[in-house]
C-alpha cells in the first residue's frame, strides 16, 4: 500500500459516496460504496480479511467521490462496476450479453423487441434472460397472441403497405393504421400483464369480453379473443404450480466453488413457476455470502421495470437497508425473506440444488481439455463429450468376423473399457448387422453398470451410422451417434448433415485418432482370431485326430496355442494319444 492511499483514507470525509482503489497503472482494482466514507475506509487499515489485505497491498491510489445520499452512492457504484469490471468486485460473467425484452410504451404504437441495450428512454424492460432463444420464443409467442409490432419502422412516417408479419397474422399492422390506437394499446396492456405473470387475471378479463361479444353476436371479435384465451392457457398449463398464497416472488439459490458462483433464480407469479434463470458470477476469494447476495440483487434488479413482491434468499444481504431504500425511492416496495416456513425453505433448497448442478458443469468445463470443448462446438452438443466410445468391425470374406469398441475419456484412451467381440448373431457378409450387434452388446454392458458415454463414433459412413442409430432407438437411450469415413474424412451428423473435416484442428485430430484406434484394435483382434482359426483347422485336418482326441487335447492343454508350444513328449503323455500320434500332431503344427 502506498503512503498516498493511507493519506487519502485519513482525509476521507464523513459523508456518503463511492471509493475506487487503483493499481500502479491507474486501473480500478475494487469499487465500493459507503454511507460514511471515513468510517468505511478507516476499517480497511485494520481489517484482517485476506481479500481486503490483498486489495490494500496492490493499491497505489484511491479516488473518492462524494454523493448526496447512500442510495445515490449505490447507483453510482453499480454503474462504475459495470464500466470498469474491477478484479476484486463480484460481477456477472458476460453481463453485457444478457438479453432483455423491451416494450416502447413511450410511443403511440408501442413495439416489442429483443435488446441488449439498457438505454433509459421510457420503455418497459423485462429480464434479464439467460437464454436468447427462450426470449425470442417469448417475443414470438406474444406477437402471435396479441399481434404486436416487432419491427424497427418509424410509424410517424407514411408507410405504403404492411410487412409480411401482418400478412401471416402476427402483427395487427399499426404502421398502416389497420388498428386504432385505443385497440392497439389494449393489446399492449395484455402483453404487459402476461409478462408480469398476471396470466390468470388476464385470461379472466379476456373470457368476460369474449362472452360479451358473443352475446352481442359479434362473433368475429369473440373468435379473436377465444384464440388469445386458448393460447394463454396452453402456455400456463405447462407451468408448474409451486405455491398457494398468490404472492409474486423470486427465489434465489446460490452455489460456490473457489472464484466461481452460480445463482438459480425462480420467478413465481400467481403461484406458478414461470421461469428459471441461471447466472454465473465471478467472485473474489474469501468473499462472504452476504456480499455475493447483495451484489447479485443489484446486478439483476437495477434496470427492470417490474419487480416481485418478495425475494427469498438464504441470508440477508450486507447492505439490504440501503438497497431497500433505493427501491422505495423508485416507488417499489420489496420484502426480503430469509425463509422459516417449510414451503419456502423447500423452494430455496430446490433453487440451491439447481445452482449446484449448474456450477458443477462450470467447474467441469474449466477442467475439460480444450479439444473436448472444441468438439462440443463442432458436434453441436449440449455438454462436452468427455466420454467417447468408437466402434469398428473386421472380417475376411465372411470368416472370422469380429468387432471392437474403444473408449476415450477427456481425449485419452481408457483401456479398461476397451472391448472386442466375436460376431455371433450374423451369418454372411452383412457389415451393418455386425455394427448393430456390437453396439447392442456394448450398450447392454454399459446399461448394466448405470454408465453412459456422451457420444458414439462409428468407423464408416451413413449406412453404418444408420445401423447404430436403429439400435439406439430400440433401447431408447439419449446418445448422439456420429460416423467418420476413413478415406474422405467426412463426418456424418445424427440429423443427416455431412461435413468435410479440416485437418489442422486439435479436436478433429482427436476424432480421427479415436476412429483409427477403434480400427487398430479391431484389426489386431481379427488377426489373432484368424490365426487361431487356421491352427484349429490344421488340427481338424491331422490324420488320426477326431472329435474325441481334439477334446482330450484341448482339455489337457487349455488352448490350441498351448498345444502348439508343447513338445512331442508332452503331447505323447496325454491319455489316448501315444508317441505315434504325438509325432504326427507335432509335425503338422510346426510345418
Amino acid at each position: 500500500m502506498e503512503n498516498i492511499v493511507k493519506q487519502k483514507i485519513d482525509q476521507a470525509p464523513s459523508a456518503p459516496g463511492v471509493y475506487i482503489f487503483k493499481n500502479q497503472k491507474n486501473k480500478p482494482l475494487y469499487i465500493g460504496k459507503a454511507n460514511n466514507l471515513k468510517n468505511r475506509l478507516s476499517s480497511y487499515l485494520k481489517n484482517p480479511d485476506p481479500r481486503i489485505n490483498k486489495i490494500m497491498a496492490n493499491s497505489s491510489d484511491i479516488d473518492i467521490i462524494i454523493t448526496n445520499s447512500d442510495t445515490e452512492a449505490l447507483t453510482l457504484e453499480e454503474s462504475l462496476i459495470k464500466l470498469h469490471k474491477p478484479k476484486y468486485n463480484i460481477r456477472l460473467k458476460d453481463d453485457k450479453k444478457f438479453p432483455y425484452l423491451k416494450i416502447t410504451t413511450q410511443e403511440e404504437f408501442p413495439r416489442i423487441f429483443f435488446t441488449r441495450n439498457l438505454k433509459q428512454d421510457g420503455s418497459l424492460i423485462f429480464g434479464p434472460y439467460t437464454s436468447a432463444r427462450a426470449l425470442r420464443q417469448t417475443r414470438d409467442a406474444l406477437c402471435k397472441i396479441f399481434k404486436l409490432a416487432s419491427c424497427n419502422k418509424d410509424f410517424t412516417k407514411p408507410i405504403p403497405r404492411p410487412c409480411l408479419s401482418a400478412y401471416i397474422g402476427r402483427c395487427s399492422a399499426p404502421c398502416v393504421r389497420k388498428i386504432s390506437r385505443e385497440e392497439y394499446q389494449s393489446l399492449v396492456k395484455k402483453a404487459i400483464k402476461f409478462l408480469k405473470g398476471e396470466s390468470d387475471e388476464l385470461a379472466k378479463a379476456i373470457e368476460e369480453r369474449m362472452w360479451d361479444y358473443a352475446k352481442k353476436e359479434n362473433f368475429e371479435a369473440a373468435k379473436i379473443l377465444r384464440d388469445e384465451l386458448f393460447a394463454i392457457r396452453r402456455i400456463t398449463q405447462r407451468q408448474k404450480i409451486v405455491t398457494n398464497d398468490g404472492v409474486n416472488r423470486d427465489v434465489i439459490g446460490f452455489a460456490r466453488s473457489g472464484v466461481h458462483s452460480t445463482a438459480c433464480l425462480f420467478r413465481i407469479r400467481e403461484n406458478r413457476l414461470i421461469s428459471k434463470e441461471i447466472y454465473h458470477l465471478k467472485i473474489p476469494k474469501n468473499e462472504i455470502d452476504e456480499n455475493i447476495i447483495s451484489a447479485f440483487i443489484r446486478l439483476i434488479y437495477t434496470h427492470i421495470s417490474f419487480l416481485p413482491e418478495e425475494i427469498i434468499v438464504a441470508k440477508e444481504p450486507s447492505d439490504w437497508e440501503i438497497q431497500k431504500k433505493w427501491f422505495e425511492e423508485k416507488g417499489v416496495r420489496i420484502k426480503l425473506v430469509v425463509p422459516s416456513k417449510i414451503e419456502l425453505k423447500n423452494l430455496l433448497v430446490w433453487a440451491e440444488k439447481n445452482a449446484e448442478t449448474e456450477l458443477a458443469g462450470v467447474v467441469i468445463a474449466k477442467k475439460t481439455p480444450t479439444p473436448i470443448i472444441e468438439l462440443q462446438n463442432i458436434l453441436r452438443l449440449e455438454k462436452p463429450p468427455r466420454w467417447i466410445e468408437a466402434f469398428d468391425i473386421s472380417n475376411l470374406k465372411e470368416k472370422f468376423a469380429v468387432g471392437s469398441s474403444v473408449a476415450f475419456y477427456d481425449g485419452k484412451p481408457n483401456k479398461k473399457l476397451y472391448r472386442h467381440y466375436r460376431i455371433k448373431r450374423v451369418k454372411g457378409q452383412n457389415d451393418f448387422a455386425m455394427i448393430q450387434e456390437i453396439v447392442a452388446r456394448r450398450l447392454d454392458d454399459i446399461k448394466s453398470n448405470n454408465q453412459m458415454p456422451d457420444i458414439l463414433l462409428i468407423d464408416g459412413g451413413k449406412a453404418q451410422q444408420n445401423a447404430a442409430l436403429e439400435v439406439i432407438k430400440k433401447i431408447d437411450l439419449p446418445i448422439s451417434v456420429f460416423a467418420i469415413a476413413k478415406r474422405s474424412d467426412q463426418l456424418y451428423y445424427p440429423d443427416g448433415r455431412v461435413v468435410s473435416l479440416p485437418s489442422l484442428s486439435r479436436s478433429v485430430v482427436l476424432l480421427k485418432r479415436i476412429r483409427d484406434e477403434a480400427h487398430r484394435f479391431a484389426i489386431t483382434y481379427h488377426r489373432k482370431v484368424r490365426t487361431r482359426g487356421f491352427i484349429a483347422s490344421l488340427l481338424d485336418n491331422i490324420p488320426g485326430i477326431g472329435k474325441k482326441r481334439k477334446i482330450i487335447l484341448l482339455k489337457h492343454f487349455g488352448s490350441i496355442e498351448a498345444i502348439k508350444k508343447a513338445g512331442e513328449e508332452d503331447i505323447a503323455k496325454v491319455s489316448g494319444i501315444g508317441k505315434k500320434i504325438a509325432r504326427i500332431i507335432y509335425e503338422a503344427l510346426h510345418q
